[in-house]
């Protein structure tokens, strides 16, 4: 059972879902910590919350594998990238090299999920770049270029892009693929939206460090301001009111226990779950 709740951890939240979810593998966690009712609880939610985002995982990972069955045109055209859509490349596919077929098989599950968005509400799919990306056309883009969720890009229909900048964007995106997999190796499918919006937040536009790695020539990014405005003053409170919420009772325990050799605790509870400051 113990296996099947590692793979389920894994597939959900990545490594840091097996850190979290299984805190008897944690040198650094006493086991009279489970315990603790409240820590039981706890322990309890974050293995709900891993199954619903395996059983996501699970479904996007169904969903890819179905649209790999099928053989998409791809989006190199002499005009635009919206008119690729409609050839189908000649060429015979080469072998991926190692680190394709890794970034592949790890953003699979996020890859599905957005090409089932893109399945019933967007306007046709198309293959880019190598190693490939997949374009879905949407119109809920707007007149927003696109965004990237695991190997496919959510485009817009409407603009046109010509064949360089056609690459040169193949290019940049394919660098946020790469990101895409190293983040869902370590926190899971959920983990680099979360990043990309602290982020964003803080450094927004074309300061943001993802855009910054990813290209922002090639993503047809303006260039980040001189000197740089550095991270906005609004982003830091709201940040540093998430962080003292979510460790409000660490914070607790840590003062009441300031300066003492024995924690005074709640025999029925741990000490991070004592109330009171004293």
């Amino acid at each position: 059972m113990r296996v099947v709740w590692m793979l389920v951890a894994f597939v959900g939240g990545g490594l840091l879902g097996l850190f979290l979810v299984l805190p008897r593998t944690r040198m650094l966690r006493p086991r009279r910590v489970l315990a603790c009712d409240l820590c039981q609880r706890r322990h309890r939610r974050l293995l709900a919350a891993m199954v619903v985002l395996a059983l996501l995982s699970v479904a996007g990972l169904g969903l890819r594998v179905s649209q790999r069955a099928r053989e998409l045109p791809a989006c190199a055209a002499d005009t635009s990238i919206a008119e690729g859509r409609r050839v189908i490349d000649p060429r015979a596919p080469s072998r991926p090299p190692p680190w394709s077929t890794v970034r592949s098989v790890m953003t699979a599950p996020v890859s599905g999920l957005a090409l089932g968005f893109a399945e019933a509400r967007g306007q046709g799919l198309c293959s880019v770049g190598d190693p490939p990306i997949t374009l879905a056309f949407v119109p809920q883009a707007g007149e927003h270029m696109g965004s990237m969720v695991g190997e496919v890009f959510l485009a817009s229909p409407v603009p046109r892009i010509n064949p360089v900048r056609a690459r040169d964007l193949a290019e940049h995106e394919s660098r946020h693929v790469d990101q895409w997999a190293v983040c869902t190796i370590v926190g899971g499918i959920s983990l680099l939206p979360v990043l990309y919006l602290v982020d964003d937040t803080l450094y927004p536009g074309s300061e943001n460090h993802f855009e910054q790695a990813a290209g922002l020539f090639d993503g047809a990014y303006p260039a980040p301001p001189d000197p740089p405005r550095g991270p906005q003053g609004w982003a830091i409170a709201l940040w540093i009111g998430v962080v003292l919420l979510l460790t409000r009772r660490r914070i607790r325990w840590a003062v009441r226990t300031l300066g003492r050799r024995t924690a005074v605790t709640d025999p029925a509870r741990c000490g991070v779950h004592t109330t009171g400051w004293r």
